[in-house]
C-alpha cells in the first residue's frame, strides 16, 4: 500500500508582526496622528468644562475625539471672542508656544485626547510623515486665523453668517444634508463678532429667502449653496 506522508508547512513566527505592521501603515496613511495614540491620555469633559485656561503653560496639545470644543479669549470690556470651534478629529493647542493665548472649553459633553507636547515633538523628530502633518496643521491654523481676521474686519453680518454656514457644511454636513451646529447662538455671535439678536435676525432672513431650512435650532440644511457662496464674497 502506498503511504502518503503529509508535509507540515512551517509558518514564519513573525508573520503576525508583518500583518500588524501592514495594518498600522494603513491606519497611519488614513490618519497620521494615529502615530501619537500611544502618547495620549483620554479625558472626558463635561459641557462648559475648561480643558486649559488662557495663560496656562502650553505643555500639552489635544485632539477632539467626541463632542465639540471652543477656544475663548476674554476681552477688556468683559466680553469674549471665540477663536475656533473644534469638532471630532480636530487637533488643537499645538500652535501655542510658551503659554496658551486662548482658553479651551467643551461646548458639549466631549472626549478629548491629551498629548504631552515634548513627547509629540520627540516622536515627530523620528517620523517624517508625522512631522509634515503637524507642520501642515500649523499652517492651516494660521490660514484660518487670517481668514477669520478678514471675516471680522471687512464683512457684513450676512457675509459672515454665509461664510460660517459654508465652513460648517464642509466640516459637519450629515448624510441627510443637515449641518449639526453644537454651539449656541451666543457662541456663534462671539465667533463672528456679532450680537445674538443679529445672528437670530440673519438666520430668519436666510430662511425667509430660502437659502436654508431648519429642522431645529441645531440642525440646518443649505438650500441655495450657490447664493451663499456668492454672498460670502472673497472671504
Amino acid at each position: 500500500m502506498l503511504q502518503v506522508h503529509q508535509q507540515t508547512r512551517t509558518v514564519p513566527a513573525n508573520i503576525g508582526w508583518r500583518e500588524a505592521d501592514v495594518a498600522r501603515r494603513a491606519t497611519l496613511a488614513k490618519d497620521p496622528l494615529a502615530a501619537l495614540e500611544s502618547l495620549g491620555t483620554t479625558m472626558a469633559v463635561r459641557r462648559g468644562q475648561e480643558i486649559y485656561a488662557e495663560g496656562d503653560p502650553a505643555e500639552c496639545c489635544y485632539k477632539v475625539v467626541e463632542g465639540s470644543v471652543r477656544t475663548v479669549k476674554l476681552v477688556a470690556d468683559g466680553g469674549r471672542q471665540i477663536g475656533d470651534i473644534l469638532l471630532p478629529g480636530d487637533f488643537f493647542g499645538f500652535d501655542s508656544f510658551g503659554e496658551h493665548y486662548f482658553s479651551a472649553q467643551a461646548i458639549s459633553a466631549s472626549v478629548v485626547k491629551r498629548y504631552p507636547r515634548r513627547a509629540v515633538v520627540t516622536r515627530a523628530q523620528g517620523d517624517a510623515t508625522l512631522a509634515r502633518h503637524l507642520n501642515e496643521l500649523t499652517a492651516k491654523a494660521l490660514q484660518a486665523a487670517r481668514r477669520q481676521m478678514v471675516r471680522l474686519c471687512r464683512t457684513s453680518a450676512s457675509e459672515r453668517m454665509a461664510s460660517f454656514l459654508l465652513e460648517m457644511a464642509d466640516r459637519s454636513e450629515g448624510a441627510d444634508g443637515y449641518i449639526h451646529l453644537p454651539m449656541s447662538r451666543s457662541d456663534i455671535a462671539d465667533y463672528l463678532g456679532l450680537v445674538i439678536e443679529t445672528v437670530s435676525r440673519v438666520f430668519s432672513q436666510f430662511k425667509q429667502d430660502r437659502l436654508i431650512t431648519m429642522k431645529d435650532v441645531n440642525h440646518i440644511r443649505l438650500v441655495d449653496r450657490d447664493m451663499l457662496v456668492e454672498l460670502q464674497g472673497d472671504i
